[in-house]
């Protein structure tokens, strides 16, 4: 495979993702060093241009307020252990080329479970969703088509998961709710968005180790940075 053939690991995946794997992953490090930097800079650079529409909207970030209830060995195992590794699993294990329902199903109640919670109206949602999609993988027929459209409009699981990781991180801030705030909401999480899309090119290129590691590395430079700063 010439150079001009191999899958892009850079920005271009955005607007034309696919499922196509690196041949070999002897540069996996290389890699993902270079996603690890392109999404660091990306979220800084989309943090100071929205910043002020977000305070201007009334988002205020309580994420550090509930990091400071956990001591710091604590807060490691969350940031870059816990975090990276139930997030990669509920929002990046099923992206690869072959639709299996069965990743898609753990997804779904993984998310239910730790998103959700068991008493809410949504975790029943989602569990009916979950078994919805096992449902999908009996019918042989109807899991044939539906893996014809997963394979060939790779745009529509990627963007649709890289978005609602990103707009689950709503939950790191306290807002009153209007109008104004729910239109600025995917620019007040577009760090995350961008982030998630670097975590995505990892998993599909390199697989979904390489994805949780990039995750973990990022959470773990930020902390390190946050600490330092404070």
């Amino acid at each position: 495979m010439s150079e001009s053939e191999r899958p892009t690991i850079g920005p271009r995946f955005i607007l034309d993702p696919d499922w196509n794997e690196m041949p070999q992953p002897r540069g996996v490090i290389s890699g993902l060093a270079k996603l690890l930097g392109i999404g660091f800079l990306g979220s800084v650079i989309a943090w100071q241009i929205f910043s002020a529409l977000s305070e201007a909207a009334g988002y205020e970030s309580i994420l550090e307020s509930e990091l400071e209830q956990w001591s710091i060995s604590e807060q490691l195992v969350l940031i870059v252990l816990i975090a990276p590794l139930l997030e990669e699993t509920i929002y990046r294990l099923p992206l690869q080329r072959r639709f299996r329902p069965g990743l898609i199903a753990l997804s779904l109640a993984i998310g239910a479970l730790f998103f959700a919670g068991a008493n809410s109206a949504a975790f029943w949602v989602i569990l009916a969703l979950a078994a919805a999609v096992v449902l999908v993988g009996f019918n042989a027929n109807l899991c044939e088509r539906v893996q014809q459209k997963w394979s060939a409009n790779p745009r529509i699981p990627i963007w649709f998961a890289t978005f609602i990781f990103g707009l689950i991180h709503i939950v790191n801030f306290n807002v009153q709710w209007s109008i104004f705030a729910v239109l600025v909401a995917p620019l007040v999480v577009s760090p995350q968005i961008w982030l998630g899309l670097m975590f995505t090119i990892a998993r599909v290129r390199y697989g979904w180790w390489a994805g949780l590691v990039l995750h973990a590395t990022h959470n773990g430079l930020i902390w390190s940075i946050s600490g330092l700063a404070s």
